[in-house]
């Protein structure tokens, strides 16, 4: 369902947007989006530790941790972002900051309004995303991830009703706030009623020795986020800079049709993130292993099957989502596809790294690995326009995190070898070379892929009623 609601806000929202307010104020307000999106590093990358933290002191069945973690990471997403919000809106009000971001349609005042309401969203969210991680914690992740998903479609809902009716950026700002608001208050009362014993309201077993405890871990967390700001946002600022608001546009709806494969994806990993943290936990590796070979596999079939369909049919669906206000290029939706298929492949070691809290270097070497992606992105820019973009970000995650991370990950456990990863990648190279070669085949080899994921025995092991049991 949550995959469903974000396929329908890119799909609904590109189109809307660029119907009620043309390409210049839309490519403002992409830009915008991507500055004070940066404010979602306040948590200091502590609530995926804290989170993390909490499924196994749960796990455990230890009460009095689990009720000292949650208070003090609650105090710190309730006071930290507080000050960094003031300082933000400081900077917002006493800068020319439509200058600096290249903005000429949107005027100083709307510009200080939308940074200042979003800045507001990102200052609740970040306790929405630790109380929504307590049901996750718990045993609860469906219930959380439908909380988010009401989160979510209200806010579809309701920017779908302001654009209708003639909302600015202002006025879409506020809207996108609202549901925001409404789930933090009712997560808080729900799990609070649910959990007395965790005295969830009470902030009675906040520590500061706790709270210091989780800098260190928790910064390695933040370099990971600040990797993927820096990768996502990065390069539509850079766009925006060397080439306009305009190809602002042309970039950002060709990548989320990208992006689209990998929400799919990540799906996989966000539902079984609990488990793995679990299985580490109580050092159970051979489950682990049989678990992660299945995401694995699940990930690489999914990323091949479609990459092929958007290879083949892109520009249709793109038409028909934009009923043709942007001019499609094939040859910079096949390289975003490929940037895709590499990056589904070592996203799902990265994901195993973050759930057991493995991530020291993983995290130094994604922030190295961001800022050589956006530098080549934008030398690319300079000189090739927006395939030099793609392909810079390309390359960045190639000579990197590519093949770093699944080096990490055998370094863990030494199952996971090269032998183990050419046994699930090669399939899908070997088919998706030929699909290349031989276009006419692709049908026979998406089947072949689909009947190879299938028959896997470690598949069959999790989806059996016994193997499901004793892993979940």
């Amino acid at each position: 369902m949550g995959l469903g609601l974000h396929l329908v806000s890119r799909l609904v929202f590109a189109p809307m947007f660029l119907k009620a307010w043309g390409m210049d104020i839309y490519g403002e307000w992409l830009i915008l989006s991507s500055v004070v999106a940066y404010l979602s590093l306040t948590d200091l990358g502590g609530q995926l530790y804290i989170v993390n933290r909490l499924t196994q002191a749960y796990a455990k069945n230890e009460c009095e941790e689990f009720c000292r973690i949650l208070h003090t990471g609650l105090a710190l997403f309730l006071i930290l972002p507080l000050v960094i919000y003031l300082l933000f809106i400081s900077v917002v009000v006493s800068v020319q900051a439509e200058t600096y971001l290249h903005i000429s349609e949107s005027s100083h005042d709307v510009v200080s309004w939308v940074m200042a309401i979003l800045g507001f969203q990102f200052l609740f969210s970040l306790p929405q995303g630790l109380l929504l991680g307590v049901y996750r914690a718990t045993g609860m992740l469906p219930r959380g991830v439908m909380l988010f998903n009401i989160n979510l479609g209200l806010q579809i809902l309701f920017v779908i009703v302001g654009l209708q009716y003639g909302g600015g950026m202002v006025l879409v700002s506020i809207l996108q706030l609202i549901p925001i608001l409404l789930v933090v208050f009712y997560a808080a009362h729900e799990l609070n009623r649910r959990f007395p014993q965790f005295g969830l309201l009470t902030f009675r077993n906040v520590s500061l020795t706790e709270g210091l405890s989780f800098i260190k871990p928790s910064m390695h967390f933040l370099l990971i986020q600040l990797s993927q700001a820096i990768a996502i946002q990065g390069p539509v600022l850079a766009v925006g800079a060397a080439l306009g608001s305009i190809q602002v546009v042309v970039f950002s709806t060709l990548r989320t049709m990208g992006n689209l494969i990998s929400q799919l994806l990540g799906l996989i990993a966000r539902s079984v993130w609990p488990e793995m943290t679990t299985l580490d936990a109580g050092q159970d590796m051979e489950k682990l292993t049989r678990l992660f070979r299945v995401i694995l596999r699940l990930t690489m079939v999914g990323a091949a099957v479609a990459v092929t369909f958007l290879h083949f049919f892109g520009e249709m669906v793109y038409h028909l989502w934009l009923r043709q206000a942007v001019v499609y290029n094939q040859t910079l939706m096949d390289l975003f596809l490929v940037f895709v298929l590499q990056a589904a492949f070592w996203t799902a070691c990265r994901n195993l790294l973050m759930a057991i809290n493995r991530h020291q270097r993983l995290a130094k070497m994604l922030f190295v690995s961001s800022l050589l992606s956006v530098s080549l992105a934008v030398i690319g820019s300079l000189f090739f326009g927006l395939a030099g973009v793609v392909t810079g970000l390309l390359v960045g995650d190639l000579v990197l995190p590519f093949w770093a991370v699944p080096f990490m990950l055998s370094r863990y456990e030494k199952r996971f070898n090269l032998s183990f990863f050419l046994a699930e990648g090669g399939p899908v190279l070997l088919g998706l070379t030929l699909i290349v070669l031989f276009p006419i085949i692709a049908p026979l080899i998406i089947v072949a892929l689909l009947v190879w994921l299938v028959r896997c025995r470690p598949l069959h092991g999790i989806l059996s009623k016994k193997g499901f049991a004793s892993v979940g």
